[in-house]
């Protein structure tokens, strides 16, 4: 902000620290808070591995992360995640719903990472990457990740998508026989 919007002065000061503290006028007083800006990655899966993009930019260049970046004006949300999923990795992603959402206050941003399946298991290196891969669980670059959102979601994503199968520790059986030929025993804390 240049100018205050009550009474027109340049003299705009930053009360705190980072991008998002909040500015103040110095002729005034009236409080100008930072909207956090928007944006969005794509966690697209593909045959049980996760598509990622070597960055080309100085942000993380050469490092690994989701597709992803800012919402253009009045574009959806969940059209955005598309969009950079095709610009940056040309990648067709269907069935996109929302994962997560990461406030990061230190960036004055809100992240919603966006889950979906790649069609055909296409990509190429598009835009603001340099190369496109699909890694599986045990090849997931983690020491090579650009951001700490990519390295979050990417840990959420594992524990749930690609957990060992358990059996539940509450579940519902069917029995076979009738009720009355079958004991009944009742586990402490249950009903």
């Amino acid at each position: 902000m240049k100018f205050c919007s009550e009474c027109g002065s340049a003299e705009i000061t930053r009360r705190g620290e980072g991008c998002g503290a909040p500015q103040q006028c110095a002729r005034c007083g009236m409080q100008h808070p930072q909207t956090p800006r928007l944006a969005v990655a794509c966690l697209a899966e593909c045959n049980g591995q996760v598509l990622l993009c070597r960055q080309s930019h100085d942000l993380g260049l050469g490092l690994w992360t989701l597709p992803g970046g800012a919402v253009a004006a009045s574009e959806p949300i969940q059209v955005a995640a598309a969009r950079l999923a095709r610009e940056q990795a040309r990648a067709i992603v269907d069935d996109l719903c929302l994962f997560r959402v990461y406030n990061l206050p230190k960036f004055n941003e809100v992240l919603a990472v966006f889950r979906g399946t790649l069609r055909d298991a296409r990509c190429a290196d598009g835009a603001a990457s340099h190369e496109v891969a699909l890694f599986p669980k045990r090849d997931l670059p983690w020491e090579r990740l650009a951001v700490e959102s990519t390295r979050v979601a990417l840990q959420a994503y594992a524990m749930l998508r690609w957990q060992p199968t358990y059996a539940s520790p509450v579940e519902d059986l069917v029995w076979l026989q009738s009720p009355k030929s079958v004991p009944v025993t009742t586990l402490r804390g249950s009903r």
